[in-house]
């Protein structure tokens, strides 16, 4: 059972001594904060409440920061109107493996390497993988489009504090300022001087517009229209569609579901990270979640419905909405539920044994996007 699976693991967590297992406890209003801390510490980050930095049109916030992970990862949320051009020059990374996850609207995302050049069209809920000496480059196609960015290792946010035009911060907590702003992806000259910070302009490059009506370039593609599978390892970009991928299911209707639907796993980062998300059912009155501790730092985003967390050294739960991201450091115990009837979360783990994995150690292949009826 999913909620009962991990007991003896709790039992000897207790026993750790761990900042999860002070004697006293902190209120856990203290997790939530305003300003990424520049250590590791617990914390969680509500929608839109981060300052950002305009790049052009383009607010990034910054849930989750190289200081703050220890640089094991960076969390990058990307809020924008759609774009008349590309939203940046191609190029690549030698050092950085980036994600892109659609969470709100539409853009395009192109991907080039050994010969090979693909390109979709994300909506909520795909994913697109960057692995290293990748060319890519993306455009915004929606009134408002929100990109959740994943690059391994972290610190990759020093870029974009190089690169604003301005800090952005709202009383309203509105995503992006309203106005007319420069294209970010314009400026050939800057992108060529960025070599410092791991991009390497790629000028050259064409990205095809041809998209089909699946929305991809290429005409036999396999998108919304069948079983994405993941990258072979962790040289090759792939794209998988929202509930195309594969899933895994574990628990039981004594308790409570849970369909982990992987996009990295150990074997497309070299053990260096995973990446996906989890949907969730409402436990069952009275049941009780699972409690997690793990040797490498997880964050938790919450991407459809309402999810609850607990975690150790702070006295309660804490529920979060679309947008709110917890960062869980490691060697700490934390539990996570769903509050309504279907949530889902994008995860993010350092290292091979992450939650992901521990869930389907339990787990089972899956066919369907929700679980048993």
């Amino acid at each position: 059972m999913l909620l009962f699976a991990f007991t003896s693991l709790v039992g000897l967590a207790a026993c750790l001594p761990s900042s999860s297992h002070a004697l006293s406890k902190q209120a856990v209003s203290d997790l939530i904060v305003t300003k990424v801390p520049d250590h590791v510490r617990p914390y969680i980050v509500r929608a839109y409440a981060l300052d950002g930095y305009r790049v052009g049109s383009q607010v990034y916030r910054f849930p989750v920061t190289g200081p703050s992970s220890d640089y094991a990862f960076t969390l990058i949320s990307t809020a924008a109107p759609a774009g008349t051009s590309l939203g940046v020059l191609p190029h690549t990374h030698a050092a950085h493996y980036e994600n892109f996850y659609c969470l709100k609207g539409r853009y395009a995302l192109w991907t080039s390497k050994d010969n090979v050049t693909s390109g979709r069209i994300l909506t909520p809920g795909d994913y697109g993988a960057v692995p290293h000496d990748t060319t890519h480059t993306f455009q915004l196609l929606d009134p408002f489009v929100e990109l959740v960015g994943v690059i391994q290792p972290g610190g990759f946010e020093d870029l974009f504090y190089f690169l604003a035009n301005a800090n952005y911060s709202s009383s309203t907590n509105s995503p992006f300022p309203q106005g007319n702003f420069s294209d970010p992806g314009g400026d050939s000259s800057l992108i060529t001087t960025l070599e410092s910070y791991d991009v390497y302009a790629k000028l050259t490059f064409s990205p095809p517009t041809n998209f089909g009506a699946n929305g991809a370039t290429e005409e036999d593609a396999i998108w919304h229209n069948g079983t994405n599978v993941l990258g072979k390892d962790a040289q090759t970009p792939f794209f998988v569609a929202k509930g195309y991928g594969p899933k895994y299911l574990a628990g039981d209707k004594d308790s409570s579901y849970a369909i982990v639907e992987p996009f990295i796993t150990s074997q497309q980062s070299d053990g260096n990270f995973t990446e996906g998300t989890i949907t969730l059912s409402k436990p069952v009155a009275g049941s009780k979640p699972a409690t997690y501790l793990l040797p490498g730092h997880t964050a938790l985003e919450v991407v459809d419905g309402l999810v609850s967390v607990d975690v150790g050294g702070f006295d309660g739960t804490t529920t979060l909405s679309v947008g709110d991201v917890v960062f869980v450091p490691a060697n700490t115990t934390f539990s996570f539920w769903g509050e309504s009837v279907y949530s889902k979360v994008l995860y993010v783990g350092a290292g091979e044994d992450t939650v992901d994995a521990r869930i389907r150690q339990n787990a089972k292949e899956w066919d369907s996007a929700t679980w048993p009826q």
